[in-house]
């Protein structure tokens, strides 16, 4: 500033959505005397009330992390409720309602597709750092009843520099499987490159990165019955790529463009939904996984106080499956259906998901403008002011019962099963017709079974932080949000659904909340908020397919070769079947239609989008120059939540006794609502769910070449199980708990969880850093495993003796983890290093379970199951190098 002297002030970090207060003192360039301040930033936030916290550069290249995903490190936050991130940053998507949104340089990125198929993944050495807010963020954000991820990416500067590094990891280093009792096959291997720099030198910098990684490794099965214990070798395959562009137009213009892509394949991937836990060898598939981005951002300086940022993106996802049980002579070989079926049976399948083969895509273009206003108005106020709008097309070939799905609940298991089925996915050496007595029923779908949708999502928010003293900051907030389309609004499918629904439009979403510094090293911060999800796709895709396809039930009538020829003869054409449809000719051999294991919309009255109310009161304290602590309590509270009734869905097509609250027989047709149909499941937005937790956190910032921090939460999760539905409307009285509105503990309630990092920069470039987790038993959903209400399906809770297996009543073993990192530098000359890097995963070899098998009549009830997800494995060890330059 002319007529002033310049002031450097060094040491200052400032993390990705953090605000940080400098106090600058300009003196006249014609005074000789000068006063020199060192000392550092405060490590309060004394603007914001937003519940969560970073991970720094640092902490995001340094820490041990067994799989190089950056979004594991998501666990070191306060208010992290997930013990592994393979699906994202929460534990997949709780009862079908979007939690979280991950955005990447204000890009959201987040697949919106159903099945719990995972986030697309960005390179490690291409994220700069990360914020994870776990509720009551500000207005500017939304679509998530649950947090927020908002990682930003590396970008280029004025001096060429780069990265060279790879990771390996073999068996020969690995401890034995827990379950298997050996050591399995495995090897690793991981390459990252980066390299950025000017094309125009203080104009246009870039940045681009690829990483590859090779995995051979061995999936197992731990099923009651031996022979089908077999191992699956394969291959994973993981690439990742990136460029960013910077350009500075002038000072006050400035264009940041970015493309990623990201392709991921596995030959054998392990479902992990539903019934198919702890199954048989057969549900296993084929998967592959690709996801790209391309995305820019306009930001104009347009005055001292007014900045305006102008983003447009696209992101693109696509999944596909396949099965590897071979049929032949399937029925509808002729129509390329070679694949076995499924087999339901008391605790048990065998069998793969009724919707393969799949190929679902998701492409979303998006539009969107923050505006940011500063001024002084009794007080400062930062006024963020923004829209965007989100047009996606979702797309999906899902081959619905294409290979048939047989009921065979109608005894126990057969004691020869495995003399039954002796090749796992030969289906001409399988048995079927010897389960003939225990079958109840044969499904199988028809129809087309490619279908596309739009959706549509638009938004408008109003921000103001007003810092009205300079010890009280109000965070005033309005947001707005509009998903149209989501339920497949104007499908209808009669008799259920016969006119169009319309949206939710009344999605009103006002937040507020407070800073108050009560000393100079204490802040006193909380507020409330509303906030309004996202649904997955499923609703409008399921909807969309049932009225395109049809599924057919087929009672058994007796005959020994029912299960191999349900229809006693040639398989009927689709228009044959539609002549014997039970809608269309009443005659005591029609066929009734069902919706498989897809969903119908609800009708308008129940046509809602997710929301929760949040709220938080805590303290943040300073205790040292370099340290402090937190301590807050937090409330959120789901309404009109997407829920399923036990491990299947909610079977509509039912009456109730009013007195007893138990359902009539779903074989007695004249007691149907709708007597043409089978089994037919909904969606109801009629779940809630109450969190409460004491969120605590511990902050070292780097000094004297060591840092640190840790996490603590005690916290209590409830949820409620699907109402029952008669027909389309709730059952008007009390029903048994096991049918409906059963509130208590959910699935994935813990009531412990403890983190502790640290780095230390010993010396000598000689680096050492780790990180500690501990999470106390997690409740998961327990059933009795067999369909003895006569529900049709979904009705597993009663036991044989009439009492009822209390819901989510199966609490797991604690995790233990403890991962160490060594990195020893040296300095090759000019400014090239090398490092060499030992990292050891699960030190103490503490048996970590994430899976177990909850189905009380299988034989293996309450004992894990083999799971991929690096955060549950064995002790590993993993050597790499890094060069930079």
């Amino acid at each position: 500033m002319p007529g002033f002297r310049s002031v450097n002030r060094q040491g200052v970090e400032l993390l990705v959505g953090q605000q940080v207060l400098v106090n600058f003192e300009l003196s006249p360039s014609n005074v000789q005397e000068s006063i020199t301040v060192t000392g550092d930033a405060s490590l309060l936030d004394i603007t914001s009330s937003s519940m969560g916290g970073n991970v720094d550069p640092r902490q995001t290249q340094e820490l041990p992390v067994n799989g190089r995903d950056w979004m594991a490190l998501s666990t070191l936050a306060p208010g992290m409720r997930a013990n592994a991130t393979d699906l994202g940053p929460t534990s997949g998507e709780r009862m079908g309602n979007r939690e979280f949104q991950l955005n990447i340089d204000g890009q959201e990125v987040s697949v919106a597709q159903g099945g719990n198929r995972g986030q697309p993944r960005f390179s490690r050495d291409a994220i700069g750092e990360f914020q994870f807010l776990s509720s009551r963020f500000d207005a500017t954000q939304g679509r998530s009843t649950g947090l927020q991820v908002n990682a930003i990416t590396k970008s280029g500067s004025n001096k060429t520099s780069g990265s060279f590094s790879g990771y390996f990891r073999d068996d020969a280093f690995n401890a034995a499987d827990f379950l298997a009792g050996n050591v399995l096959p495995y090897s690793n291997q991981q390459v990252s490159a980066t390299y950025g720099g000017p094309i125009l030198r203080d104009r246009l910098h870039y940045f681009a990165n690829y990483e590859y990684e090779r995995e051979p490794g061995t999936q197992t099965f731990n099923t009651p019955y031996p022979s089908f214990n077999i191992q699956l070798t394969g291959t994973r395959r993981t690439d990742m790529a990136g460029l960013r562009l910077d350009y500075q137009f002038s000072p006050r213009v400035r264009l940041m463009t970015r493309g990623n892509v990201f392709n991921y394949t596995n030959p054998y991937e392990a479902q992990q939904t539903g019934q198919q836990i702890g199954g048989h060898p057969a549900g296993t598939e084929s998967f592959t996984r690709h996801s790209d981005e391309l995305f820019a951002t306009l930001t104009q300086v347009v005055s001292n106080g007014l900045v305006n940022e102008i983003r447009a993106g696209f992101n693109g996802h696509v999944y596909q499956t396949g099965n590897y049980t071979s049929r032949p002579d399937h029925p509808q070989a002729a129509n390329g259906i070679t694949f076995g079926p499924r087999i339901t049976f008391r605790g048990f399948q065998i069998g793969g998901n009724v919707r393969t083969p799949q190929n679902s895509s998701a492409n979303v273009y998006q539009l969107r403008d923050d505006m940011t206003l500063s001024f002084n108005s009794r007080g400062r106020h930062d006024v963020k002011l923004g829209g965007e709008y989100m047009y996606a097309i979702n797309a999906a070939f899902g081959c619905l019962y294409c290979m048939g799905a047989i009921d065979a609940q109608n005894g126990p298991i057969p004691a020869n099963i495995e003399a039954l089925f002796p090749v796992w996915n030969d289906v001409s050496t399988w048995n079927l017709n010897a389960l003939s007595p225990i079958v109840r029923r044969y499904t199988f779908g028809t129809g087309q079974f490619r279908n596309s949708l739009p959706e549509y999502n638009t938004a408008a928010w109003l921000q103001d932080d007003w810092q009205i003293t300079s010890r009280l900051t109000l965070n005033l907030g309005l947001r707005y949000d509009l998903a149209m389309n989501v339920y497949a609004n104007k499908v209808i499918l009669p008799p259920m659904i016969t006119e169009p629904r319309p949206n939710d439009t009344n999605n009103f979403q006002p937040r507020f909340g407070f800073a108050y510094t009560l000393t100079d090293r204490t802040v006193l911060r909380g507020g409330y908020g509303r906030y309004y999800g996202d649904l997955i796709t499923g609703p409008a895709g399921q909807m969309n397919a049932l009225a395109n396809t049809a599924v057919v039930e087929i009672p058994n009538d007796g005959r020994r070769d029912f299960v191999t020829n349900p229809f006693n003869g040639p398989w009927p054409t689709r228009a044959q079947l539609e002549q014997r449809f039970c809608s269309t000719a009443q005659t005591p051999t029609c066929i009734r239609r069902d919706t498989g294991e897809n969903s119908v919309s609800p009708i308008a009255e129940f046509t809602k989008m997710p929301y929760a109310h949040q709220a938080s009161i805590g303290l943040q304290r300073q205790v040292a120059s370099t340290m402090s602590v937190e301590a807050d309590y937090v409330y959120v509270g789901g309404r009109d939540e997407r829920s399923n009734q036990g491990a299947q869905r909610n079977n509509v097509n039912m009456t109730y006794d009013p007195v007893t609250g138990v359902n009539y027989p779903y074989t007695d047709i004249s007691r149907r609502p709708f007597p043409d149909w089978g089994p037919i499941y909904m969606n109801v937005m009629g779940g809630r769910s109450n969190s409460h937790g004491l969120q605590t956190a511990f902050t070292k910032r780097l000094s004297n070449r060591w840092q640190a921090s840790g996490t603590y939460t005690l916290s209590w999760l409830y949820d409620m199980s699907a109402p029952a539905f008669s027909g389309v409307r709730p059952v008007p009285f009390r029903v048994q708990p096991d049918l409906g509105n059963d509130y208590g503990y959910s699935a994935s309630d813990q009531r412990h969880r403890a983190t502790l990092n640290g780095i230390w920069q010993v010396g000598r470039g000689f680096q050492m850093s780790g990180l500690y987790f501990y999470g106390s038993g997690q409740r998961y959903s327990t059933t009795y495993g067999g369909d003895l209400r006569l529900c049709g399906q979904g009705c597993d809770r009663l036991r044989p003796d009439g009492t009822i297996v209390p819901r989510n009543n199966f609490v797991g073993d604690p995790l233990h983890r403890i991962d160490l990192r060594f990195q020893q530098r040296l300095k090759v000359g000019g400014r090239v290093s090398l490092d060499g890097i030992l990292e050891a995963y699960n030190l103490f070899n503490h048996e970590n379970f994430g899976n177990y098998e909850v189905r009380e009549s299988n034989a293996n009830y309450g004992k894990p199951i083999p799971l991929l997800s690096l955060v549950y494995q064995p002790r590993m060890l993993q050597l790499g190098f890094r060069a930079t330059f």
